[in-house]
């Protein structure tokens, strides 16, 4: 099947988004250690543990800022036909940034969110700071949202800009959130993974999605390559979440094990996105027709 014609299934997409919470509830915990440090204190990160600091009164299993953001934009396409509204997305992280996520945002998320909600929901082009991995996140979602129907790179482009300026203008950082959308929207369509040779770039962010691109090639299972990017060091919960993303598009829900399901806090709200967000990408590449009763 071309890729111009290949489908994805729902079940691909809650697999996607349960994949890219498990990762994030997984690497939380140790984000920030070093790969030694992480393999001194807790061998293999294979489930979910407690944080060596109750001080933010964690429990395992816990997503963090990156899922509420993705399921932010998640919502806001689900209830606007698909399309990408940067204002509606605005509001919901202007809500966000009140409650336990905003430690997880950077000063240039935070600042970058302040100055979008007068600006009809998008920061400046020329509102440049040092692209992060976090906000490249920002493409799993829009991967996912033109894996339905037939395939079209400048409209995934073009929303990958949009879902990029909610906070961070500059050309570097769209395409970032752009090679993130293409990978997922390849693991999802074709079912097959991308290699690290694909992704150019010198900057820290692009090193990054090579690195959790070499991390997985070697595994088999999805356990096992969200395990070894959260291991990784570093950001690992945004490392992992990547992983469990491209993992969960490409295998779908059924092919991750349910004890991981199970112990994620998030899972209730995820099991119910998904088939939403799924029907908006079907509805707005008119595969999906509403029938209204007219009176």
């Amino acid at each position: 099947m071309s890729e111009s014609t290949a489908q994805t299934r729902e079940d691909q997409f809650l697999g996607a988004l349960l994949g890219f919470a498990i990762g994030d509830a997984l690497g939380r915990p140790v984000a920030g250690m070093t790969e030694a440090e992480i393999r001194e204190r807790h061998g293999v990160v294979s489930s979910y543990i407690s944080p060596d600091t109750d001080e933010l009164n964690e429990i395992p299993g816990e997503i963090s800022g990156i899922t509420e953001i993705a399921l932010c934009i998640v919502e806001s396409v689900t209830t606007n036909n698909g399309m990408i509204e940067p204002e509606n997305i605005n509001a919901r992280l202007s809500y966000l940034v009140n409650g336990p996520a905003r430690s997880w945002m950077s000063e240039a998320t935070l600042a970058g969110i302040a100055e979008a909600a007068n600006h009809n929901g998008l920061v400046g082009e020329s509102a440049t700071p040092a692209p992060e991995l976090a906000v490249a996140l920002r493409g799993v979602p829009v991967g996912l949202l033109h894996s339905v129907g037939g395939y079209d790179a400048r409209a995934m482009a073009r929303d990958a800009g949009l879902v990029s300026r909610l906070t961070h203008g500059g050309q570097e950082q769209v395409d970032l959130v752009r090679v993130v959308a293409e990978t997922v929207n390849r693991a999802a369509r074709q079912r097959e993974r991308r290699r690290s040779s694909d992704i150019g770039g010198i900057d820290p962010v692009s090193a990054s999605i090579r690195s959790v691109l070499d991390a997985i090639e070697p595994t088999g299972a999805i356990e096992e390559a969200v395990s070894a990017a959260a291991g990784l060091g570093g950001a690992t919960n945004e490392k992992g979440a990547l992983a469990g993303a491209l993992e969960g598009a490409r295998v779908g829900a059924s092919g991750i094990p349910q004890d991981l399901i199970d112990g994620l806090d998030a899972r209730i709200y995820l099991t119910l996105a998904a088939p939403w967000f799924y029907r908006a990408a079907q509805r707005r590449a008119g595969m999906v027709i509403d029938l209204r009763v007219v009176r």
